[in-house]
């Protein structure tokens, strides 16, 4: 693709390319759901809502990872230890569960917090980040395919691992941390070239087409959402356990090709709401699960099923999930990460 053809994408900021935002905006938006669906499905869940939550998962955190390592910057020899972003997501990370831990003592339920053991499904993200960040800084002269390679291999290898957990979250820092990685090795303005080409457009239709026709009309859910999820060892796999970095292959390549037809298919151009809410993805991942824990406290889905049926419920369901995702993109919810970033680039 030409420069010229390049830059028509971009303004009013025509140094900025506004298919990333747009990305985080379609990535914040499957995180929100996905964690509402999460609510749904641990316990029962209907067809619809598994299937969903599949689809999801198979790509929602893998894109947000491997966005995130897209833009940090390249480091070197002579590169510091990036001390005020690791600093950051660290400390994002332990004001989060602590307000969420008062936050569910408020609404009478068990105040779980714990700083070493990752056990929830949304604050283990911005730890992870402090991780990425820190293992690129110590490898950053290491020859960069070998380095992917290894990281593939031993997140293929990781769920043979059973000391591998929740703790500090070592699973799913293991098995997210190839997206991350090459993430870091490309560049934005190389993915926007390769994705605009027609041929791999037509082929992100037909395979997001494809496998979520799969994952709606065949019954691998119990095998792939532990999977998916990045935190459960080979052993979930039962029978299958010998068979597990079989299964780990095939989630990379059905998460790789989701991440990339997403590139391919989303808008380009800048879409007002939708890009500026695209640049304040931290703040909605930081609050929407203070949202969700009050529908569950309420016991929302159970009263709108009472009166419109399952199908129609989670449809509403996933409707409020969306409508959180907005509320939370509104500048009062800056707050703390904003205070945050200002402390650590201080410090």
């Amino acid at each position: 693709m030409s420069n010229a053809a390049y830059k028509t994408n971009q303004s009013p900021d025509k140094n900025r390319i506004y298919l990333y935002d747009n990305l985080k905006f379609f990535a914040i938006l499957l995180v929100v759901i996905g964690h509402a669906l999460d609510f749904l499905t641990s316990k029962s869940g209907n067809h619809l809502e598994k299937s969903l939550y599949l689809t999801i998962y198979s790509v929602h955190m893998p894109l947000f990872v491997f966005i995130s390592g897209l833009f940090l910057k390249p480091m070197n020899a002579e590169t510091k230890f990036p001390k005020q972003k690791v600093l950051y997501f660290l400390l994002l990370g332990v004001v989060l569960r602590a307000m969420v831990s008062l936050f569910r003592l408020i609404l009478g339920k068990k105040p779980n917090f714990a700083i070493l053991d990752m056990y929830d499904s949304f604050a283990w993200f911005v730890g992870a980040m402090a991780a990425f960040i820190t293992i690129v800084w110590i490898f950053r002269n290491s020859d960069k395919k070998a380095f992917f390679f290894l990281a593939v291999f031993i997140g293929c290898m990781a769920g043979y691992d059973k000391f591998l957990g929740d703790e500090l979250a070592l699973m799913r820092i293991t098995v997210f941390f190839p997206f991350f990685l090459a993430g870091y090795m490309l560049t934005p303005e190389k993915i926007f070239e390769v994705t605009s080409r027609l041929w791999i457009k037509i082929a992100s239709a037909g395979f997001i087409a494809g496998i979520i026709a799969v994952f709606f009309c065949t019954n691998v859910y119990s095998y792939l959402r532990p999977m998916f999820t990045g935190r459960n060892s080979f052993s979930v796999l039962g029978q299958y356990y010998n068979f597990g970095i079989f299964v780990r292959i095939a989630c990379y390549l059905i998460s790789a090709a989701f991440v990339i037809s997403l590139i391919s298919l989303i808008p380009r151009k800048r879409l007002t709401f939708v890009s500026d809410i695209g640049t304040k993805t931290l703040q909605i991942y930081f609050w929407h699960k203070f949202f969700l824990l009050f529908m569950e406290y309420l016991n929302l889905y159970a009263k709108i099923e009472s009166v419109t049926g399952g199908t129609l419920a989670t449809a509403i369901y996933i409707l409020l999930a969306i409508a959180v995702a907005f509320i939370c993109s509104l500048p009062i919810f800056s707050f703390p990460s904003k205070q945050l970033l200002s402390f650590t680039k201080r410090l």
